[in-house]
């Protein structure tokens, strides 16, 4: 819920006409304005924007009007710096406008100033009694913060907002999603579950409900979900869970031509490219997968998992010094991600590198102090520089925890 577009229901003119009337008066802010309306209904976001600029040029004063409507071009486009400089100037001349400051704790949360956004959002309820939206979106900074204290105000906001609307969508799909995030699968179910009786066609919920059936172990509800999610909305997103949820199911097929749909639809989705490579990577088809896994990294440098994931079809395909450096870019974007670790290992063992090797495995154990496999790997590391005494009591940790 944001702030809502300002536009004039009384104008019939076309483009032409006020290309016209700009010709005659170029320094007519209303036809700028007026133009600048008509592009933004039908979608050119450029154009519109040039034409509120030049508005804000000629005028003396700030007007809301072209501040609001240019923040909400700025914020649709993804340009949430450019949006907030907008609405921080509209809300000077609107005080007690809680659409507005609601607007504006949003921006602040997409451009990850999440204090600032906090502090935004609970302003608009102060300024509105019951504003549901406000509580939701303020429950969503809480998730993003990401921590124990975080989920509890985020689960207490989605609450609050229950309580004043206990048919509320957002509120109920977004509970369930914290819910989910914290382990709590047969509460998160419920939440969804009551989305979905609210709303039989919530396409939310009806994915995000596929995906806790998944983790629960039932695929066959999964799929009925996630398929009926994706008749109502059909996107890249719910196709790919589509097509993870067929994989599970030992479709493979099916899935490929469900991660195949989406990337037509956006050539761009990097994890439509990383769970086709996953599939064939699963099929032993590394080639294939290899080439999928480098447009999954081409369209999102930062995702951590693609780098590793090619990292490891690399060493299959023997190209142990492409493996290296994505071993360590992975490690460079997560340095908390043991099995990362045991993977360069691994590698390293291959290369006779047993001390980086060694080094590699005492690093995953620092972060995941249980696996019975780095163990393992560890022994093998020492065994290899002679340190027989060390190798057999790792080895001994192994079987301990491998044994339970």
């Amino acid at each position: 819920q944001v702030v809502q577009f300002w536009g004039s229901s009384g104008i019939n003119a076309e483009y032409g006409d006020l290309t016209e009337a700009i010709k005659l008066d170029p320094l007519c802010s209303l036809a700028f304005y007026n133009r600048a309306v008509c592009y933004q209904h039908v979608g050119s976001s450029k154009e519109a924007l040039r034409d509120y600029g030049i508005v804000l040029l000629v005028e003396e004063n700030m007007n809301q009007k072209v501040l609001l409507n240019r923040g909400l071009l700025y914020y649709k486009g993804g340009e949430y710096n450019n949006a907030l400089v907008d609405f921080k100037l509209a809300v000077k001349d609107a005080p007690d406008n809680a659409l507005l400051f609601h607007t504006l704790g949003l921006c602040y949360h997409r451009n990850n100033q999440l204090t600032r956004a906090l502090e935004t959002l609970t302003h608009a309820m102060k300024l509105q009694e019951h504003f549901i939206q406000a509580y939701i979106s303020r429950g969503n900074v809480y998730m993003s913060i990401n921590s124990a204290a975080g989920y509890t105000q985020s689960k207490r906001d989605y609450c609050r907002a229950l309580h004043y609307d206990p048919t509320n969508l957002s509120a109920h799909t977004n509970l369930g999603i914290a819910l989910q995030s914290n382990g709590k699968m047969n509460e998160a179910w419920k939440q969804f579950t009551a989305a979905i009786n609210i709303s039989p066609n919530c396409h939310a919920a009806l994915e995000a409900r596929s995906i806790v059936n998944l983790q629960m172990g039932h695929l066959f509800g999964a799929f009925c979900d996630i398929n009926h999610a994706v008749k109502l909305h059909p996107t890249p997103t719910m196709l790919t869970n589509r097509g993870v949820i067929h994989q599970y199911m030992g479709e493979s097929m099916n899935a490929m031509t469900d991660f195949r749909t989406a990337l037509e639809a956006d050539p761009t989705y990097s994890l439509a490219y990383f769970n086709a490579a996953n599939l064939y990577f699963n099929l032993r088809l590394f080639e294939k997968a290899l080439r999928y896994y480098d447009e999954a990294v081409k369209n999102c440098t930062e995702d951590e998992s693609a780098v590793l994931n090619r990292a490891i079809a690399r060493v299959m395909l023997r190209d142990y010094v492409g493996a290296m450096e994505d071993f360590h870019t992975a490690i460079s974007l997560n340095p908390f991600a043991a099995h990362s670790y045991f993977n360069r290992g691994n590698l390293h063992l291959t290369l006779g590198n047993n001390a980086e090797a060694e080094e590699d495995f005492r690093k995953a154990l620092s972060l995941q102090p249980k696996d019975s496999a780095s163990f393992t790997q560890l022994a093998v590391a020492l065994g290899r520089q002679f340190r027989k005494d060390e190798a057999l009591e790792n080895y001994r940790k192994s079987i301990k925890l491998a044994e339970g």
